[in-house]
């Protein structure tokens, strides 16, 4: 077994990973990032980042990766809706007013995203072990990790800090003792196609028709992400050779213009579709220990109907990374001030994601009705409208109001 010595070992070559990676070695730590896929592919992952993350993006000097990586600036969102009487009234909103020097939101191919971020990471004097496999983690004062390479050698790593960021399969947390409280509101599916060139490329879409939760992402060039979330009980909706056929042909909806065919007839499919449960994941144990830090889905994340997933994962590596660069002290204590915030943050997601999942992620007549009353609230009274700035602003920066059972109940009351 190979021996070697490093500052930092991140575990995870996802945006949240490589990012950790590039911004530590940028700033002089020796740093050695490990990932289990040999090349990067479309294994359906985030690819819509707020504005708030994208602030982060540039604090972490990775901005680059995401231009150069196809990122596209989405400046209107629209909500069809099948409780709007015509498609062409639907609600418009422009998304590039809401944090100064930033624009909108971005929306690009993940896997695109993160070569380029790894590139960028050994540029700045990481090593990238790319492939690796039977990875075991050791916390304490001096942590180690040990894996096989592609090559088949086996490495033992000697680091004084890892930082896990492997997603939701919690590889780097399942080792260290942390496990996960998780919660399924619903089941979603994502696919990447292109042909739709008579999509507006800068606006995204979102409504809820029948059992369908339905939003289009635009990548520019007719290039877009398509979503469908639906009910646990359709589960098995897209499954065996037919599915990505109906799942595009599930975009002929009627609250769409046009009925939705510059989608479900242009749509190619140019990716792998994927179906998953929207979990929401609450840790039960710290997700900091001795010679150990997680951060991104690693560390919990929020229902992904928010779409704050990698917004959230920025700020967890900016915050832990600046952590490690402004003091030589990195046991568990230095870290309070990362736990905190999280604690603020995530509480705040986790309502506003129940809100969202409730509002637009339950289906049927009552679920439409229920829709209905709270977009007439929302149209009398502006501030009604509070849980969406989530999409847009850090989660501090949203009126407390907005995160009150009493404000939940006030929106979901059956009278007005």
């Amino acid at each position: 077994m190979r021996t070697e010595h490093t500052d930092v070992v991140v575990v995870g070559g996802g945006i949240s990973g490589a990012s950790a990676a590039a911004y530590l070695a940028a700033n002089g730590l020796s740093v050695t990032m490990l990932e289990k896929q040999e090349t990067y592919t479309d294994i359906v992952r985030g690819e819509w980042i707020a504005p708030w993350g994208v602030r982060e993006a540039q604090h972490l000097g990775v901005e680059d990766a995401f231009g150069l990586g196809g990122a596209w600036e989405i400046r209107e969102w629209t909500q069809w809706d099948e409780t709007t009487d015509d498609p062409h009234t639907a609600e418009t909103v422009d998304m590039t007013r809401f944090v100064p020097g930033v624009g909108g939101p971005l929306s690009f191919p993940h896997h695109t995203v993160c070569e380029l971020m790894t590139e960028q990471a050994a540029e700045t004097g990481a090593t990238v072990v790319m492939g690796i496999k039977k990875m075991q983690v050791s916390h304490g004062i001096a942590p180690t990790v040990r894996y096989t390479g592609a090559d088949g050698g086996e490495v033992e790593l000697h680091a004084r800090m890892v930082i896990g960021a492997t997603g939701r399969g919690c590889t780097v947390g399942r080792q260290i003792g942390v496990s996960m409280a998780t919660s399924v509101h619903h089941w979603g599916g994502g696919l990447r196609v292109e042909g739709i060139d008579d999509w507006p490329m800068d606006v995204q879409a979102m409504g809820t028709e029948a059992d369908k939760m339905f939003m289009v992402f635009p990548q520019g060039d007719g290039t877009a992400r398509l979503y469908i979330n639906f009910p646990t009980k359709n589960k098995h909706r897209y499954r065996g050779p037919e599915g990505v056929e109906t799942f595009i042909g599930d975009f002929e909806l009627d609250c769409l213009p046009d009925r939705g065919e510059n989608v479900y007839k242009a749509a190619k499919p140019i990716g792998p579709l994927k179906v998953w449960p929207s979990v929401s994941m609450f840790p039960e144990q710290s997700i900091v220990t001795d010679g150990v830090v997680l951060v991104g889905d690693e560390a919990g994340n929020a229902d992904t109907v928010l779409g704050t997933g990698l917004s959230c994962s920025l700020r967890d590596t900016r915050t832990v990374c600046d952590i490690l660069l402004e003091s030589d002290d990195w046991s568990p204590p230095a870290f309070e001030p990362y736990l905190a915030e999280r604690k603020f943050r995530m509480d705040r997601l986790h309502f506003g994601a129940g809100i969202i999942a409730k509002l637009h992620c339950e289906f049927g007549p009552e679920a439409a009705e229920r829709r209905r009353r709270v977009r007439d609230l929302m149209a009398d009274n502006f501030a009604a409208q509070v849980t969406g700035l989530l999409n847009m602003v850090p989660p501090e920066d949203v009126p407390e109001f907005g995160f009150s059972e009493f404000f939940a109940e006030r929106l979901f009351r059956e009278k007005v």
